[in-house]
């Protein structure tokens, strides 16, 4: 049975160590939670104007390709949790514990 290595940190991490770090990773994660259903249809509102100027149309007329709106829709719905969730698993692969070697 391998033996319990003592605390080696010195005391660098204050005192509550990596916790304040971790509930500020949360709180962030939820105020863009609370935030999403305000930031997806400003950001769709956005890309279809965007896309309405490119290709100069309205979109109370056929010319809009529909394929493209609705895709348009997909991908800024889609990007703000893909994008959380990115940012979650880059935060926790940099801020985990090194592994030490015995």
């Amino acid at each position: 049975m391998r033996g319990v290595e003592p605390h080696t940190d010195g005391r660098t991490a204050g005192p509550f160590g990596s916790r304040l770090v971790g509930v500020g990773i949360g709180l962030g994660a939820f105020v863009v939670f609370v935030m999403l259903p305000f930031l997806i249809p400003i950001t769709f509102y956005v890309v279809a104007n965007v896309y309405a100027a490119i290709k100069g149309t309205t979109f109370s007329s056929d010319t809009a390709n529909t394929g493209v709106v609705l895709t348009l829709l997909v991908f800024s719905v889609a990007l703000f949790p893909v994008g959380l969730a990115l940012a979650i698993a880059f935060l926790g692969r940099v801020l985990s514990p090194k592994r030490r070697r015995a």
